[in-house]
């Protein structure tokens, strides 16, 4: 018998959905108008942001480092995120340094300070020969995260950046790379570094090889440990009787969750070295043209699709009351099954704790 021998190259097109929900809905590919297509795409986006609504999807959640400033009261967290679900303050060591390069770019040592506590205030440009900032290290040393700080004093600047290694200065690989980020003046950005194995050389190098760029700070650091900030409630948070407190190190979170989202921090950071790493709830991406693909997993599109089937047979007229109760029906147990099985299968472990009141 002959198989496909093929995985994940079945690919269903927003197109695809909208055309199968209709004729769920009764409808022939002839009678779907650009007006029933639009209205298609809406419903697609309803449904998709309602999903956040109904608990945590795994597929959802995105691991990130945010870095501060020193008394950066909060974070301007992403416009997609919906909740911090874990967050974490890391111990951030520096490793010292042998030599800032490119050796010839004056401004280079500038972005490294080796005091705990860069300075800011200083900035370096490539130039388009040396489109690069590193750093050598006289024994071989990991790093766990790379970093930078924009000088963008005009508004925000676009960074298209690889994470480069190299064992003699001359041979360089890209470890990874940096998803191209945007950034306003003294903001950071920050990668976690699959630290397998230990080099001589790091660097940062400009994909964008027709334009200079200009940094305030690097970091390849290394952490020693991270630990839990606590999390507080608004009122909580707004008792404190000083919020601009500083610390070596933030404690307690309280996440504002308007329209732009922030995490607010207590004690506030005392250097420009703290970062803090986050499991973040995100929201789904929106339904974009007819030929894109929705992003979630293979295993939701089937409560998508019956989703979407029932919602647009409520907006035709004419629909047959019984065909939309039954459409209604089969979205009901598909997102079931959906949602009892988006979890992680880990080990439930219940430990009963009744000190506050015994003790």
């Amino acid at each position: 018998m002959a198989y496909s021998g093929t995985y994940d190259q079945t690919k269903i097109t927003v197109d695809q959905l909208i055309s199968y929900a209709y004729r769920d809905a009764g409808k022939t590919a002839e009678e779907i108008t650009p007006e029933y297509i639009n209205a298609g795409k809406q419903a697609l986006f309803y449904i998709l942001q309602n999903s956040v609504n109904r608990g945590v999807n795994i597929w959802l959640q995105q691991i990130v480092v945010l870095g501060a400033q020193t008394n950066q009261q909060y974070l301007n967290m992403p416009k997609n995120c919906v909740d911090v679900l874990e967050a974490n303050w890391i111990y951030i060591v520096n490793p010292t340094i042998s030599q800032a390069l490119p050796s010839d770019n004056t401004g280079a040592p500038s972005l490294f300070d080796q005091n705990g506590n860069a300075d800011l205030s200083q900035h370096a440009t490539s130039t388009l020969s040396e489109n690069w900032f590193g750093a050598a290290y006289s024994n071989q040393t990991r790093v766990f995260y790379a970093g930078f700080n924009a000088y963008s004093p005009n508004g925000p600047t676009t960074y298209d950046l690889d994470f480069q290694v190299s064992n003699d200065g001359v041979n360089w690989e890209t470890w990874q790379s940096f998803p191209e980020v945007t950034l306003n003046d003294y903001e950071w950005s920050y990668i976690t570094i699959n630290a397998t194995q230990q080099f001589y050389y790091y660097r940062l190098k400009n994909r964008n090889t027709s334009s200079t760029f200009s940094l305030r700070a690097i970091q390849f650091a290394q952490s020693q440990q991270v630990i839990p900030l606590a999390r507080l409630n608004r009122t909580d948070y707004f008792d404190l009787p000083n919020k601009q407190f500083p610390s070596q190190r933030s404690l307690q979170f309280w996440f504002n969750r308007q329209v732009d989202p922030q995490m607010y921090l207590w004690p506030v950071p005392n250097n420009n070295y703290q970062a803090f790493q986050m499991i973040l709830e995100m929201q789904p991406q929106d339904v974009g043209s007819l030929t894109n693909q929705l992003y979630l997993p293979d295993r939701w599109v089937p409560y998508i699709q019956s989703a979407l089937s029932h919602k647009l047979s409520m907006q035709l007229p004419g629909t047959d009351l019984a065909r939309i109760q039954y459409l209604e029906k089969i979205a009901l147990d598909m997102r079931q099954q959906a949602e009892e099985e988006d979890r992680d299968k880990s080990p439930i472990y219940f430990q009963p704790n009744i000190s506050y009141y015994t003790r």
